[in-house]
Order: C-alpha cells, then sequence, then structure tokens
C-alpha cells in the first residue's frame, strides 16, 4: 500500500467520527416533549425512559435502531432538522433544536 491509498483511506470520515448530542422537541398527540439522543453514549432518553441506539440503515437519511426490554422503533432523520418515529401505531414528529 502507497503512502498516498493509506493517506485517502485515513481521510474517509466515518459515521461514528460524529457522534454528538442532538436535542429534539417532538409532538406526540399534540403535546411537545423533549427529546435528547447522545449518540457517544449510546442512548435516547423519550418521556422519562432511557433506551440503547444503534445506527440503523433502515432510514431514508440516516437514524437509529432505538431498544428497551424488548421493545423497539426506529428514529429516524430527514432533511432540515426533522425526524419520527412510531410508538403504539402513531408517528411522532420531531424537530431538531437549534442553538
Amino acid at each position: 500500500m502507497t503512502v498516498v491509498s493509506i493517506l485517502a483511506l485515513v481521510a474517509i470520515p466515518t459515521r461514528s467520527a460524529r457522534a454528538e448530542t442532538y436535542s429534539y422537541i417532538c409532538k406526540d398527540q399534540g403535546r411537545p416533549f423533549p427529546l435528547k439522543v447522545d449518540d457517544t453514549s449510546k442512548t435516547l432518553e423519550w418521556r422519562g425512559t432511557m433506551y440503547r441506539i444503534k445506527e440503523t440503515e433502515d432510514c431514508a437519511k440516516f437514524g437509529w435502531r432505538v431498544e428497551k426490554d424488548g421493545a423497539s422503533f426506529d428514529f429516524c432523520t430527514a432533511t432540515q432538522g426533522y425526524a419520527n418515529f412510531q410508538r403504539d401505531g402513531t408517528t411522532v414528529q420531531c424537530n431538531l433544536k437549534r442553538r
């Protein structure tokens, strides 16, 4: 492998390199609730419950598979800070909080 090849491989960004915390406001049955994704500790907090997350390719753009005690759902992001997930047959819509 040449030095140029090695440098090219090092420069390729990976999804895990952008580990951050994302704060959303999500509407559930018309009421706003905070949702926090901590990509560093691989957790998602929603309505007082902490879930484990892992990246999934089941979302159109980017998202996480959310799991706890046998229950699971996909939290999928889209453009412009929009995200959503399905809980109990209802779509919960979320917007990224801007700093």
